[in-house]
């Protein structure tokens, strides 16, 4: 069926001090329509003008398919993992994954694999929240509770995020304050919560070792990026053969031969692809797959707004295995409202609306409330 591009729009979310998070809203002449998110914190507006450029240069063809946007563009080069064209194009090949699921009247779930689980597991990503509080350890251990309490079982948090590159000389003394927070969130929610580290990429191939030393013994789950993948891939391999923590990462990653890259290194035992920034839920999937198939594990990172919770959730119901998704917790009060149908999160789990394409809809009373449309 021939799809033609009809008008666009953008619009963005200022839910914290902290958080913008920014869409754009595609429209058929067919009038199908359909939102996608793309934050990409400071450089967000620079990402919408080229998620722009792109919707003009397609809008007056017959849709691509979403994996030949990039031949029909002309990018003959790589696209760069981490750069606003990577994220750009993923916003818009997932616009037009969603889009074919409304032509085909199927959720998208459906329309990737032809599954509709009811449920996705989420685990509660505590970072966000503690944005407005002073970072204690008591601030992460009631952080922590209060996910565990609203039924979350797997708990993820940042407590070494003040380091910064070059690493301190004396780095075992710079770690005390994370380390005493991962402690206190330990205290809070039992032995048996599994708790993540993320560390984006803060610390160096010595440093990462003292890290995995010290917090190994109060029990961690994962050990996420401590070296950036991007960067430190073969350093990453090395770190996994050394220390016995498990590593995930590959967030800002795009494109499934840079994960099969991660892959055949053994830099990571999960990839964390995000569908912001890893060329749109297609892409995740196949990067899934992939992986899947040389046993290493796959879970979404999305520390993001109700859309690309959504989205994200459709890859994961698409799976043949059951996979875990990230989910940030107590950040803002209202997220549930962005949305019609409300996004509905009980015990840890998120429910799938069952309408075509997304199942959800923005909610126009949410935008007048937190939002607005912009221009470029």
């Amino acid at each position: 069926m021939e799809l033609f591009l009809h008008s666009w729009r953008f619009l963005r979310y200022e839910v914290t001090k902290n958080t913008t998070w920014y869409c754009v809203s595609v429209r058929t002449k067919s009038d199908q329509e359909t939102l996608v998110e793309f934050t990409k914190g400071l450089q967000s507006n620079e990402v919408a003008k080229t998620i722009n450029d792109i919707l003009e240069a397609i809008s007056e063809i017959n849709i691509p398919a979403e994996q030949d946007l990039e031949s029909y563009l002309g990018l003959n080069e790589e696209v760069e993992s981490g750069s606003n064209i990577a994220a750009a194009l993923s916003a818009v090949r997932t616009v037009i994954s969603q889009l074919n699921a409304l032509v085909h009247n199927l959720p998208l779930c459906a329309y990737l694999s032809g599954k509709f689980p009811a449920t996705i597991d989420l685990y509660a990503n505590i970072n966000r929240g503690l944005f407005a509080s002073d970072r204690s350890p008591e601030d992460f251990g009631n952080a922590a509770y209060i996910a565990v309490s609203k039924g979350f079982k797997v708990i993820k948090c940042a407590p070494f995020d003040e380091i910064q590159h070059p690493n301190p000389e004396d780095i075992t003394s710079a770690l005390r304050q994370g380390v005493a927070r991962l402690m206190a969130v330990r205290g809070k929610v039992g032995p048996e919560v599994e708790i993540l580290v993320d560390c984006h990429g803060r610390f160096d191939k010595y440093s990462s070792r003292v890290v995995a030393e010290l917090i190994s013994p109060i029990g961690i789950g994962w050990f996420e990026e401590p070296l950036d993948p991007i960067e430190f891939s073969p350093e990453l391999a090395e770190l996994a053969r050394d220390i016995d923590l498990p590593i995930s990462g590959g967030e800002a990653g795009y494109g499934q031969p840079f994960f099969n890259s991660l892959v055949k290194l053994n830099s990571v035992q999960t990839i964390m692809p995000d569908i912001k920034y890893c060329g749109g839920v297609e892409e995740a999937v196949r990067i899934a797959n992939s992986a899947m198939k040389s046993r290493v594990g796959f879970s979404p990172h999305c520390p993001s707004g109700p859309i690309s919770l959504l989205a994200s959730a459709h890859v994961c119901a698409s799976l043949d295995e059951r996979v875990i998704l990230e989910h940030a917790v107590e950040e803002f009060e209202y997220r549930h409202e962005f949305i019609d149908p409300f996004e509905v999160i009980r015990n840890g789990q998120l429910r799938m609306p069952d309408g075509a394409g997304l199942g959800a809809d923005l909610n126009p009373e949410s935008l007048k409330k937190y939002g607005e449309y912009f221009t470029l």
